[in-house]
């Protein structure tokens, strides 16, 4: 047994013979064609994304179709919430599509139950190496990177200017932070803060953890929480919870990203808060003009780190590898292609392509751009959540949460995360 949740799928997908059935048609009608010259080819793509990323990926699936003749590209696309039980249930009824998108949190579960197509002998030359090493599992490069991206701090320097506040500085320090927010209390309304309560999530004590000089939060696919620095950084912002200089629990808890009706730094009661540099233009979008872009805060050691947005995987069991491989390499690749997405996917992963649309990016692109740079100067390695860790990571927030609405103690919480950690690793052997 990997995960309970796993278990929940594979019973879910006995239940849908009918689909099952149909996924048998289909991948036996695409392998009927192969990939011999002017034969048709049928290709199943699935993405999850914005309507934006939906638009532009079936433009640039027109112009390849357009390109190849032979090939049908049939795609299936969503937001996040529901792929990944899409997928799995797909997964379980064997009936997966050629090619799909795959997160770093999920990448580990796929791969290591044999689901995705190993990539060697392609010529992957043309990709970020540092990136590309970061889709390998057990050795086998099984996803290739969709994009480049980081994680760090996104503000409103319009209400920076209005509030008589200083923005960020190159180099600035937790300590910096922690103060910037004090004094920022002196001069925000009621109702308004600096930030978010940082301590709500995982990522956020990521990049303390690494300032700290205290490692990776994972290391050889084992949690590695230091609990000195847990406790240090609980309970600082604890103190600033009591002072009122942060958010309140229930506002930070509240936030939905990107909404125009929950998101706090769209609404203007944060002036600032972490976010994926692929990300930025859609804030540009509601908040045209109005940002800066900052890395997280330094200690002993830089904050952030650089990522793949996502990746592209190829189903193990496609009768179509080949095809699969050169559709997926062409959307990396080529500069007609670059010029359709764009960084919908975060900054194209070839040198090549990203030359192709330097001079076609609006500045909300830039913006995004001007975050990857500044994090990439100092950045620390990605480690990616193991594999079998799904489940590990949605109980260690909502125990992370349980702490800033005083439910539980850092102390406490502590322990719980690390038996968290303990039980995953058992049911793993």
């Amino acid at each position: 047994m990997k995960t309970k949740r796993w278990l929940t799928v594979m019973l879910a997908a006995a239940l849908t013979v009918s689909l099952a059935a149909c996924g048998g048609k289909k991948e036996d009608a695409a392998g009927e064609a192969g990939n011999t010259g002017d034969k048709q080819v049928t290709l199943r793509v699935m993405w999850w994304g914005s309507q934006t990323r939906h638009d532009a990926t079936l433009k640039a699936i027109d112009l390849y179709e357009e390109q190849n003749p032979n090939v049908k590209i049939v795609s299936e696309y969503s937001g996040w919430d529901g792929y990944w039980d899409k997928l799995a249930t797909l997964s379980a009824a064997r009936n997966m599509p050629d090619i799909f998108q795959m997160d770093a949190s999920y990448l580990g579960d796929y791969a290591t139950r044999s689901q995705l197509l190993d990539w060697s002998g392609a010529d992957l030359s043309k990709l970020d190496a540092n990136l590309l090493e970061t889709g390998t599992v057990e050795g086998k490069q099984v996803a290739l990177p969709a994009g480049r991206n980081s994680y760090g701090i996104v503000y409103n320097k319009a209400l920076f200017a209005q509030y008589g506040i200083e923005e960020p500085k190159e180099g600035w320090t937790w300590d910096d932070f922690f103060e910037m927010a004090r004094d920022a209390r002196a001069k925000l309304p009621d109702g308004i803060y600096l930030s978010r309560d940082f301590s709500a999530g995982e990522l956020e004590y990521r990049a303390y953890q690494h300032a700290k000089g205290k490692g990776p939060f994972y290391v050889d696919n084992k949690l590695n929480m230091d609990k000195d620095t847990w406790l240090e950084w609980s309970g600082i912002w604890s103190q600033i919870r009591k002072d009122g200089v942060v958010a309140p629990a229930e506002q930070t808890i509240s936030d939905v990203e990107l909404d125009t009706q929950f998101d706090s730094l769209v609404k203007g009661t944060v002036l600032m808060k972490g976010t994926h540099s692929s990300q930025i233009a859609a804030y540009d979008s509601l908040l045209p003009g109005k940002l800066g872009v900052a890395a997280f805060p330094s200690g002993a050691e830089a904050g952030g780190w650089l990522k793949p947005t996502f990746y592209w995987s190829i189903s193990a069991g496609t009768k179509q590898a080949e095809e699969s491989k050169k559709f997926v390499l062409w959307l990396l690749n080529d500069p007609e292609a670059g010029k359709i997405l764009k960084t919908e996917r975060g900054t194209p992963v070839s040198d090549e392509v990203m030359a192709a649309i330097e001079a076609d990016l609006t500045d909300a692109d830039k913006l995004g751009q001007q975050m990857l740079e500044k994090i990439a100067k100092n950045a620390q390695p990605f480690t990616a959540q193991p594999p079998g860790y799904n489940d590990f990571g949605r109980d260690m927030n909502n125990t992370i949460q349980s702490v800033i609405f005083n439910k539980t103690t850092p102390e406490k919480a502590y322990e719980t995360i690390q038996k968290l950690a303990a039980d995953t690793e058992a049911s793993l052997k």
